[in-house]
């Protein structure tokens, strides 16, 4: 996309509808003699919003942008001993990880990088996530809770053969807000619960040993990652720094939209619309002082 211009495309069109508010409001100020105002402060307010929503279009689409690059980061949790690093080694197809029958094994964060079904992921093994009095452990909880709090998408893991903790419905209640996908493991063992205390979270039911359901696992992810969503449809930041120049713009718009709405004079929005078209031009490296003079005698009737 990137090669084809996509994003550049995308941008160029923003800096174009920019450019005129600027030149608009350029005039007024630059040529006070003609007797009239190029544009009204609520009509470029209101064009400056209008711009504002197409640099959060583009913002929205960062986070898609930055795991095209990177790759998605997925955390696995869950309580002690709900198989975890199981199901890390598992989708990982290597035994990565140390598992064993005793709660606890895993004490801090374990990442590796995979492939699956054509997605690019970094899956994180955690640390079983429990009240406890043991400072490690505890460490290792914190860090669990971390690796949720900022992952892209959490695996909330919990075992089948067993009935739900208070820690396991804790856990469901902290990552309710964020993406996640809940799994009942062990499903190669005897129940302990039917699974309908769960409705309405839709839960994939799963055995990390026997790899039974991790099919359908992965296009979970897959859909909570919107993974299956057309690459080429509309342009990706993939870049952090473009993405920070964007926010910087954002923010620059605002202020003039303010300004404007404050009805002062064109000199303060002017201000902060040309820190917003610096910010787009070290992205896309267009316009200058020339461009802009040139356009101001190209749309308006001055000195005739």
């Amino acid at each position: 996309d990137q090669l084809e211009g996509t994003l550049t495309t995308a941008i160029t069109a923003i800096e174009k509808d920019l450019f005129d508010i600027v030149a608009k409001l350029e005039a007024s100020l630059d040529f006070p003699e003609e007797g009239y105002h190029f544009v009204a402060p609520t009509e470029a307010a209101e064009s400056i919003a209008g711009v504002v929503g197409r640099v959060d279009a583009l913002l929205a689409g960062a986070r898609r942008g930055r795991m095209v690059r990177e790759g998605a980061a997925i955390a696995i949790a869950g309580t002690p001993n709900v198989g975890k690093s199981s199901l890390f080694n598992t989708l990982l197809n290597a035994n990565r990880a140390i598992v064993t029958a005793i709660p606890g094994t895993t004490r801090d964060l374990l990442t590796e990088q995979a492939d699956i079904d054509g997605l690019s992921l970094s899956l994180i093994d955690t640390a079983g996530i429990r009240e406890t009095a043991d400072v490690v452990e505890q460490e290792g909880v914190a860090r669990a809770k971390a690796a949720v709090s900022v992952a892209d998408l959490t695996i909330v893991l919990l075992d089948r053969s067993r009935p739900l903790s208070m820690d396991d419905r804790e856990l469901l209640g902290t990552t309710a807000s964020r993406p996640r996908v809940v799994a009942w493991n062990k499903i190669d063992l005897p129940p302990s619960q039917p699974l309908e205390p769960l409705d309405p979270i839709e839960a994939v039911a799963i055995s990390a040993t026997t790899g039974k359901g991790i099919d359908r696992l992965i296009a979970a992810i897959g859909e909570a990652l919107n993974a299956n969503e057309p690459r080429r449809e509309q342009p990706l930041v993939t870049n952090v720094r473009h993405a920070a120049l964007l926010e910087r713009a954002k923010e620059s718009l605002n202020r003039a939209a303010t300004a404007l709405q404050s009805e002062v004079p064109e000199e303060f929005p002017l201000l902060d619309l040309q820190e917003a078209a610096a910010a787009l031009q070290e992205i896309t490296g267009r316009k200058t002082t020339d461009d802009l003079l040139r356009h101001i005698f190209e749309r308006f009737c001055i000195g005739k």
